[in-house]
């Protein structure tokens, strides 16, 4: 593991398909690859490595036999979790951590991790509403609103909160917390293509929206908590911004939210960003553990199999912290444990081979 930066210089049910199963194809190494997923997808890779008795998660764990070791129980668990650089990480002191005023801590969380993703990205290049998985969330309420108690109502209201957020974006002198603001309807419409309307609206957020006369009365209703632990938080990650934006402008390649080839096949897997040869993903979690590390890596590390053609050129993947003001980056070399430009194309094509045995019995 390497501390790419830490960051202290400025101080990450659905709905039930009404119809038919789609399909598609590829062809990776010479193997066809059929997927099938309903409206929303099929089993999620989170719910896959989840699950002891996924060949998924077999197969990922089974790539990566030391990392596995990490953080279980015993001198072993903890000599292996020690040489990956875990006991640094669990270290840490939560410097930014939740307001204590807030007391839904879980659903405070939720929303400030999402949205913290997308105040993040309105400061990278090529930010664009439009092509944003909130977006597709609204959409997909849109086609079919009455699937929740009063959904012509809720489409309304969080359109126009969407659209009040675009033309916050679009200011030329941008206040800090009318950006955290502007970036709170995208974690909520996003939240709908995740978890699917029924989920997403059956919680505080649904009995919100209900509650607002419109978007305006919508957004001002938004916890003053919640704006300033996104901008707290942006703020703390502004160093590393701003080496990503110079490597960017100097030709380093950059992909906002990237899927992969191989991502239908596990319900449409989705990261945060690429940077480079770096794949990242956002944590704003406050408890650091080995087990939350290792699981959260190998996360990161089934994104870079599914990348099954290499689009990506993934050779790092990175955890960035911002409660902690730190960001830990890791070599594919070393949690494969061998020369990840050997292991890959194996790895991957076995991987493609899997998955298209799966996909005979969906």
């Amino acid at each position: 593991m390497t501390n790419e930066a830490s960051l202290s210089g400025g101080v990450r049910p659905v709905p039930q398909s009404t119809g038919a199963f789609s399909s598609d194809r590829f062809c990776f190494d010479g193997v066809a690859v059929v997927y099938v997923c309903d409206r929303v997808g099929t089993m999620s890779l989170t719910r896959h490595l989840n699950n002891k008795g996924s060949s998924v998660r077999q197969f990922i764990y089974e790539s990566a036999r030391q990392l596995a070791l990490a953080g279980t129980r015993g001198r072993l668990g903890r000599d292996v979790a020690s040489s990956f650089g875990f006991d640094e990480l669990i270290s840490l002191r939560t410097q930014l951590p939740i307001p204590e005023a807030v007391k839904d801590r879980q659903s405070h969380a939720a929303v400030a991790g999402m949205a913290l993703d997308y105040r993040l990205r309105m400061d990278l290049p090529d930010f664009d509403f439009v092509h944003t998985v909130a977006q597709k969330g609204l959409d997909l309420l849109g086609e079919d609103p009455s699937v929740v108690h009063r959904g012509k109502h809720i489409h309304k209201v969080l359109e126009h909160a969407l659209g009040l957020a675009y033309l916050s974006w679009k200011e030329k002198d941008r206040h800090p917390l009318s950006l955290a603001r502007a970036s709170i309807p995208l974690a909520w419409c996003e939240s709908i293509a995740r978890t699917g309307p029924h989920a997403a609206f059956s919680t505080e957020l649904g009995r919100r929206i209900k509650r607002s006369k419109d978007a305006v009365d919508l957004m001002m209703s938004i916890d003053d908590s919640l704006l300033f632990d996104i901008a707290l938080m942006r703020d703390a990650v502004e160093p590393l911004l701003d080496e990503w934006n110079h490597n960017i402008e100097a030709g380093s390649d950059y992909v906002p939210n990237p899927r992969f080839l191989g991502s239908t096949s596990v319900g449409g897997a989705d990261a945060d960003w690429a940077v480079g040869d770096m794949l990242v993903d956002l944590k704003t979690r406050e408890e650091i553990t080995s087990p939350w590390i290792r699981d959260t890596l190998f996360q990161l590390l089934g994104y870079a199999l599914l990348d099954l053609d290499d689009s990506l050129g993934i050779r790092r993947v990175g955890i960035l912290l911002p409660r902690q003001l730190h960001f830990a980056v890791w070599s594919l070399d070393e949690l494969l444990g061998e020369d990840a430009n050997n292991a890959l194309p194996r790895l991957r094509a076995d991987f493609a081979a899997l998955l298209a045995n799966n996909a005979q019995y969906l």
